[in-house]
């Protein structure tokens, strides 16, 4: 039974907010004030030019991106422009676990009021439907559709770039400070102690310092860069990331079946990849889609 009501989320920034989506805000700050106050100071002459030309660059189109991520409506146009559609109102929230799915065959939504698009599919986080669906990203606190994909693999590959640059320039640091230490400080101008905004600091509580960041920038490019490998997997073959998760379920041939109404109330059990059926893009012939064969009456979820 649906008996929880609440409006629809228009974007990442509409409440509540998500733990990630601070994080993420938080990690990135950290890491560029390290960069931009500290890293960039043990530089000199042409390279420091260009560092921190291609930094700023790199950061401004990651931040860009990331607030366009964010800030976009992914919704389907069709719940935005319906009679008798829902959208923005006090409606019934979608509980996965107690809903197989709550478009029809004939692709109504019956929370949102509205007809959607066949890629269409309605998000538990944000109760909307949401036109080519993706997946809903904790990171920006908003689904990933049609009208922000783009912005999203910018987002991951200005994010990654930008991870290798502050990884490759601390290296560089802590290579010079470790083994060159006197022709180093010599170069920038430093008689004996190397220094954090201006203070003078331990070499080897710096040492120590780079070391950390080198650690965490570490994890965060591979992380990122994972993320970005399997989307753009998933672009070459026209899918979708819940295209993938559908077939991988379907793959690992689960027992699990997922119960929905039909228009006339009679209650079906079908397979992971016929509830999905639906939701998958029309694609070139020559590429193999993620679905295995389903059934004619498919539904969408």
């Amino acid at each position: 039974m649906i008996c929880v009501r609440r409006p629809d989320r228009k974007n990442g920034l509409t409440w509540p907010t998500n733990a990630y989506q601070v994080l993420a805000v938080v990690v990135l700050l950290l890491f560029s004030l390290a960069h931009f106050l500290v890293l960039v100071q043990y530089t000199s002459g042409a390279y420091q030019l260009v560092l921190l030309t291609v930094s700023v660059l790199i950061f401004g189109v990651t931040v860009v991106t990331k607030i366009i991520c964010t800030l976009t409506d992914p919704a389907d146009r069709g719940i935005i422009r319906g009679e008798l559609s829902t959208y923005g109102q006090k409606k019934a929230h979608f509980d996965r676990t107690k809903q197989g799915h709550v478009i029809t065959a004939d692709l109504f939504c019956q929370i949102c009021k509205s007809y959607v698009a066949k890629t269409s599919r309605h998000c538990s986080h944000c109760n909307k439907c949401v036109l080519r669906f993706d997946h809903h990203c904790d990171y920006i606190n908003n689904c990933v559709g049609r009208h922000n994909y783009g912005c999203y693999i910018g987002l991951l590959l200005s994010a990654s770039t930008y991870a290798l640059i502050v990884m490759g320039n601390t290296t560089y640091v802590l290579y010079r400070l470790s083994f060159k230490q006197r022709q180093f400080l010599a170069d920038l101008g430093w008689t004996a102690m190397p220094k954090i905004l201006g203070k003078p600091v331990d070499p080897a509580i710096l040492v120590t310092l780079l070391i950390v960041l080198l650690l965490l920038m570490a994890v965060a490019f591979v992380l990122v860069t994972n993320l970005l490998r399997l989307h753009l997997y998933l672009l070459y073959h026209g899918w979708t990331t819940w295209d993938y998760y559908c077939r991988n379920k379907d793959e690992r041939k689960t027992h699990s079946y997922w119960k929905y109404k039909t228009p006339d109330s009679s209650v079906q059990s079908v397979t992971i990849a016929t509830v999905c059926q639906n939701t998958v893009l029309a694609r070139p012939t020559n590429k193999t889609s993620p679905m295995t064969s389903a059934s004619p009456q498919s539904q969408s979820i």
